[in-house]
């Protein structure tokens, strides 16, 4: 009983513990190029235009490039319907990368995702979401947004 409970107290630290970090690095600056005359500023990586309804945002992830790529092929909620999906090299840095729609109380909405690994325990994340069928300077601000995030070093 005692090592059950302090089982399970461990698991509740160590739970907190990946939270703190998560936030933590959700702080992290990314040298993101963001097109200011559509998007808004909303928070640290993240950028959104209301109409049409697009949104930008990357963020540095507490997992190693092999499990946030496990995550992302396998966690998907079963409104997402993929298009593609993969590794490739992008800029010169491996990738993996998922491309698809997701239905929403909004309509439907364009989605791409990109990872790649940081370090040893972490990975950079962007993801890209429109409407259908916006006006392609947004889609092209999307692009030019997860190219300024995904470089070498």
């Amino acid at each position: 009983m005692l090592f059950v409970a302090t089982f399970t107290v461990q698991a509740q630290e160590d739970e907190a513990e990946k939270q703190a970090l998560a936030m933590e690095m959700a702080s992290i600056e990314l040298n993101m190029e963001v097109d200011t005359e559509l998007f808004q500023k909303m928070s640290t990586n993240m950028y959104v235009s209301q109409t049409p309804q697009v949104m930008i945002m990357g963020m540095v992830v507490p997992e190693t490039y092999e499990n946030a790529k496990t995550k992302l092929e396998g966690n998907l909620p079963p409104e997402f319907k993929v298009s593609d999906k993969g590794e490739k090299t992008m800029n010169g840095v491996k990738v993996v990368f998922l491309k698809g729609t997701s239905d929403s109380p909004q309509g439907v909405i364009d989605c791409v995702v990109y990872c790649t690994k940081r370090d040893a325990e972490t990975c950079t994340m962007f993801m890209g979401m429109s409407e259908v069928g916006v006006d392609q300077k947004y889609v092209d601000a999307i692009n030019k947004a997860a190219n300024s995030v995904i470089k070498k070093k």
